[in-house]
This record gives structure tokens, C-alpha cells and sequence, in this order.
């Protein structure tokens, strides 16, 4: 990230008094404003190639650490990650910058949030970006193992065999040992190797608790793994898997039963980034589910690679989004 761009950031006590730590560079003239909100197990450096690019060509720029991570709280009560109110949480900093209008862009977790936002807050942006993982609706998930057989019998094999392990009460304190393990599974040299170490039950456990690491991503710089590596060596990893543990409990599966069912499309612009070689975020799940839901127009843009096409091809991506911005939403740039 630019060395200028490191006084920008500023912290805020929400609404429910969390408090968040997040980068804001205003608009130049009519430019939008982006909202880039991340995943796991990222902090907001994670669109440092976005902050850059958008920000030199005077366009608005937010991009909070959220909640679990970096310089934001991180609690440890599970209640206090319904989506719903995350969302708040971050309509709350766009009102502290005084920002009325912003294209949301989410990646990994980040989506979800960008969901919820757009099923009850469309009226405060131009237009929604999903990188890699689709728009979803909530739904009262089964357990773990009942969602392994149903990815088996839909796609041939599990998707989300690492969950049984991120949702174990012992899962930080194996992960805070092993930090660098964890880093290598996630950010992998090799996208195909989530096909064993994500996809299959067991296997990132015992990986990551036997000290093992993979070839790390030529995409991760050195600055990069340090920044994500003293985050979560500062912070631990409790709070952030509570992001798993709301959602496979019951935090999260009541969300639709006050949004009215026209909410549940997409009705301003969206933009949708999929990866061929995510394993989780499969290419053949989210495609369809996006055309069924994004009602007020989808640009789809296909990329090879795996899960972090914003860090992988950030070339590709940041001119890829900026098309979409100039000439979907020209009236408002």
C-alpha cells in the first residue's frame, strides 16, 4: 500500500459500541466511493492493490478491518456477529464519512455482509461487487456433516470439510500455533491443493496441527504475509472463527424472516468475479445462483486462478471493475 495512504486510517465506536479500524480516502469531484470489505483470514491490506488503483484515479475509498481483525474489536460472544448488524456497523462508518452513496465490493466472508446490504440497504449504494463467492440467501443450515453428503451428492466430493474443524472450540489454539501453516493452506502456491487440505474432513486439521506447511503464493509478498501474520499473532484467531461458528449455529438463520421476498434480488448493478480454481466457491454453484438473483444486471467476469483473484491477477481485476463502474454506473462517475 502507498506509504501515504497509511495516515488515512481512522477508528470508529459503532452504534453498539464496537469499535472499528478502517482506511477512508474521500472522493475526488463525483467520483463514487468504493467499500471494500474482506474475509478470512484477512485484514483490509488484503485490497491493497484496490486501495491503490482506485485511489489514484480520485475515486473514494473505505475499507474497514472488520470485525475480529486487525485494529477492530474482536469479541468473543458469537451473538454480536449477526450479519444484520455487522452491516449496520458498517453503514455506521459511511455515515461518520458522510458518505450517501458507494459501490460495496466483498470478498470470501466479505460477501455475505455485501448480501445483507443489498437485500435491506440498496438504497445507499450504486451498485453491489462479489469476488469469487456468490450472492447468497440465508438459510437455516443442517449440520456439518448433512451439508458434506449434499455437496457430495451435487458435486462429487465435499466442499467444506475444513469447517468441521474451524467450528471445534479448539481450533484457534491449534491455529495460533501454527499461524504459518494456516497462511500457507490459505494462500497457496498451488490453488489445487484445497481439494484434499479444504474439500476433505480432516485433513486441514491434521495438517495444520502436525506444524506442516504448503508452498506459499507468489501473490502474497513478504509485506503482505507480515502484515497478515502479525495481525493474527496479535489478535488470535477466537474471534475471527466465530465468522463459522454464527453461521453454522443459529445466529444467522433467521435473517430472511423480515425481508420482504422482492428484497431478495439484486435490484442495482452487480459485478461478479469468479474463480475456475476456487474448490470452496465452486464455479458451477455460483454462476447460476448469481444470474438467478441479480436482477438489476450482472457483469461476470471469469478468471483462471483460485480463491483471491484480487490479489492474483490485481491487473486484470482493478480494470475489469473499473469498466463496470464507467459504464454501468457512467451517470453516477
Amino acid at each position: 500500500m502507498n506509504e501515504s495512504l497509511v495516515s488515512k486510517y481512522k477508528d470508529i465506536i459503532t452504534s453498539r459500541g464496537l469499535t472499528y479500524h478502517y482506511l477512508s480516502v474521500p472522493a475526488v469531484d463525483d467520483k463514487p466511493t468504493l467499500f471494500f470489505v474482506h474475509g478470512f483470514p484477512s485484514i483490509s491490506y488484503d485490497w491493497y492493490h484496490q486501495i491503490n488503483y482506485f485511489s489514484e484515479k480520485g475515486f473514494g475509498v473505505v475499507a474497514p478491518d472488520m470485525l475480529g481483525y486487525g485494529g477492530t474489536s474482536k469479541p468473543t460472544d458469537i451473538s454480536l456477529f449477526l450479519h444484520t448488524a455487522i452491516a449496520q456497523d458498517l453503514l455506521d462508518i459511511l455515515d461518520a464519512e458522510k458518505v450517501q452513496k458507494a459501490i460495496a465490493v466483498g470478498h470470501d466472508w466479505g460477501t455475505r455482509i455485501v448480501s445483507v446490504l443489498s437485500m435491506k440497504h440498496s438504497d445507499r449504494f450504486l451498485g453491489f461487487a462479489w469476488v469469487v463467492v456468490a450472492y447468497q440467501i440465508y438459510t437455516p443450515l443442517p449440520p456439518i456433516d448433512v451439508i458434506l453428503e449434499m455437496n457430495i451428492k451435487t458435486f462429487g466430493r465435499p466442499l467444506l470439510g475444513y469447517w468441521k474443524f474451524f467450528e471445534q472450540e479448539s481450533a484457534a489454539q491449534i491455529i495460533e500455533k501454527n499461524l504459518e501453516s494456516l497462511i500457507s493452506v490459505l494462500y497457496p502456491d498451488d490453488p489445487d491443493s484445497w481439494l484434499t487440505l479444504m474439500n476433505q474432513p480432516g485433513e486441514i486439521q491434521a495438517f495444520i496441527a502436525s506444524g506442516k506447511t504448503t508452498k506459499r503464493a507468489g501473490y502474497l509478498t513478504d509485506e503482505h504475509h507480515s502484515r497478515l501474520l502479525e495481525s493474527l499473532r496479535k489478535g488470535g484467531l477466537a474471534s475471527p472463527l466465530n465468522w463459522y461458528k454464527s453461521t453454522i449455529g443459529s445466529v444467522n438463520s433467521r435473517i430472511m424472516e423480515d425481508i420482504p421476498e422482492e428484497n431478495q434480488f439484486i435490484k442495482k448493478p452487480a459485478f461478479f468475479a469468479v474463480a475456475r480454481k476456487d474448490h470452496v466457491c465452486v464455479y458451477d454453484y455460483a454462476v447460476p445462483q448469481m444470474k438467478q438473483y441479480a436482477t438489476g444486471g450482472l457483469h461476470l467476469v471469469e478468471f483462471q486462478g483460485g480463491h483471491w483473484v484480487q490479489l492474483e491477477e490485481p491487473e486484470t481485476f482493478n480494470r475489469e471493475l473499473h469498466c463496470w463502474i464507467r459504464d454501468t454506473l457512467q451517470q453516477n462517475c
